[in-house]
């Protein structure tokens, strides 16, 4: 457990006790609301049946305390991202790209969510609910924090619950806020976020990435300065590539499988980078590169507790 706690549970209300007076300034308004035109009541809005088809959106809508009827690949979201983690009873969809039209079609959804990549899966879905599409990543251009915040605004006003996106929002900037007080007694080494693909061939992270975009607010700087040239800001390189930076920190994040750690460590090639002179690598654990702000506000705990010493 870091320092900067999990998300807050939800308690339940206190049993409210009707007065008199309560009791006829209730009657009253239903009174006047019937008397007047009828309009579409912010309750309605938030028992909308919605459905995630994707899994960014899907842990933005549990961070915020909203839980969608259905939602894409389960099992693979709790493996690859896994926090927050998936509430009982959501059924699952199957694929992200690909899902079950007949048993979506069946829990007659009044809404379909789906990020922009998912474009092409759109016609079809229009024939069953309403669909929105959002867009956090742009192939290494704009920034997918501010993206992933205006995500979160958008989301809690289509699920009727605007105070539960100023909560995340709130609480997300306060992590951040103190993960960068927290920083300020480190060593200030810019810092090379990578992840392995194979013993020798690795994935850095960039500009446009979400972590790039969390580095700089908690105060960090990226080593990796040049463009992506893969999607959602990221680069594919060798380990040599890695000692053109020899002032960097390297901190390794783990891949779903553990491709290639043990081997790539106890290698001759690492062993000659000049950051391996220096120690041991910081290691994370996994944390999926492509998602929202809920990834984001993980990423930041655990990357500031690593920095400074602690298990997160």
């Amino acid at each position: 457990m870091s320092d900067f706690g999990e998300y807050p549970s939800v308690t339940a209300p206190k049993r409210w006790a009707p007065t008199r007076r309560s009791l006829f300034l209730a009657l009253s308004s239903m009174a006047m609301a019937y008397a007047g035109p009828l309009s579409a009541a912010p309750v309605e809005q938030s028992r909308r049946r919605i459905i995630s088809l994707n899994w960014a959106l899907s842990e933005t809508l549990y961070a915020m305390g909203i839980e969608p009827i259905g939602a894409a690949e389960i099992t693979g979201y709790e493996r690859m991202v896994g926090f927050p983690p998936t509430p009982p009873g959501i059924i699952d969809l199957g694929f992200q790209n690909n899902p079950n039209l007949e048993l979506l079609s069946s829990l007659n959804p009044d809404l379909i969510l789906i990020q922009s990549w998912q474009a092409a899966g759109r016609p079809a879905l229009e024939r069953l609910a309403p669909v929105e599409s959002f867009a956090l990543y742009n192939r290494g251009k704009g920034d997918p924090l501010e993206a992933s915040r205006e995500a979160v605004k958008r989301l809690a006003e289509l699920c009727g619950d605007p105070a539960a996106g100023f909560s995340l929002l709130s609480r997300t900037d306060q992590i951040f806020a103190d993960c960068a007080k927290r920083l300020l007694t480190t060593e200030r080494r810019p810092i090379l976020l990578v992840q392995a693909l194979s013993p020798t061939n690795l994935v850095v992270f960039t500009g446009g990435s979400l972590f790039d975009s969390a580095l700089r607010r908690i105060g960090l700087v990226n080593a990796w300065s040049k463009p992506p040239t893969l999607l959602w800001g990221s680069t594919q390189i060798g380990v040599d590539a890695l000692a053109a930076y020899p002032q960097a920190r390297i901190v390794w994040i783990a891949s779903p499988d553990g491709a290639g750690s043990e081997d790539l460590f106890g290698s001759d090639l690492w062993r000659q980078l000049p950051q391996a002179t220096r120690g041991p690598v910081l290691k994370l654990p996994l944390i999926w590169g492509f998602g929202a702000l809920p990834t984001a506000e993980r990423f930041a705990r655990l990357i500031t507790c690593g920095l400074m010493g602690k298990t997160g």
